[in-house]
């Protein structure tokens, strides 16, 4: 397989991972009649792995031109989404709780790694901002939402149910990561060449 061919399947894997972000949040958070939690931490899981190979395609098209720092987020995102996908699989095909401590830890990474990667990608140009830029506000709320949100407005007083408006906030973050793994992807996908949009443009 050749090596821009490779990043356009890299590509197919990010618009994939999108949607996986997406469905398996919808999962985690029971939004769908026919899919439960567990069934989430499995869609979480392949999101994960998913994500790999996009992270590995972004970082194909930047690694002769990024900075250190970018280096750097993509070791931290190729680690966060490997934990991430163990710590899912771990949960809910071992029932160890301990898959809870690595999905909070790789998600952290991963999200961590992927914008100061990004970040690098919006200043050697590889990718046009409008696709970038997405992705790491995508990210952002997803992690504001994750570790905040949830305890700003917590469960109602007395039970265990978060409240809808929590739902919604928790799915719509869902849906703008989504987006933006999918907006990258289409961009690698779309690119035949691998050659990225500015190729000229040095560090």
């Amino acid at each position: 397989m050749s090596f821009p061919t490779w990043i356009r399947w890299a590509g197919l894997a990010s618009m994939l991972a999108g949607l996986a972000w997406i469905v398996g949040s919808a999962g985690m958070l029971e939004v769908l009649p026919l899919l439960t939690q567990v069934g989430g931490h499995w869609v979480l899981g392949l999101a994960g792995l998913l994500t790999l190979l996009a992270i590995v395609g972004i970082f194909a098209r930047d690694a002769q031109r990024t900075a250190w720092w970018g280096i750097v987020g993509y070791a931290l995102a190729l680690i966060g989404a490997t934990v991430f996908a163990i710590g899912n699989v771990t949960e809910v095909g071992f029932g160890l709780e301990f898959g809870t401590v690595l999905f909070g830890l790789g998600l952290m990474s991963l999200i961590v790694g992927v914008v100061l990667l990004s970040v690098a990608t919006l200043r050697t140009k590889v990718l046009p901002s409008w696709s970038v830029w997405p992705l790491i506000i995508g990210l952002l709320v997803f992690l504001l939402v994750v570790n905040f949100a949830a305890a700003m407005v917590g469960p109602t007083a007395g039970s265990t149910e978060k409240p809808v408006r929590w739902i919604v906030l928790a799915f719509m973050s869902a849906m703008l990561l989504g987006a933006g793994w999918m907006t990258v992807g289409y961009v690698l996908w779309s690119d035949k060449e691998g050659k990225g949009t500015h190729p000229e443009v040095e560090p």
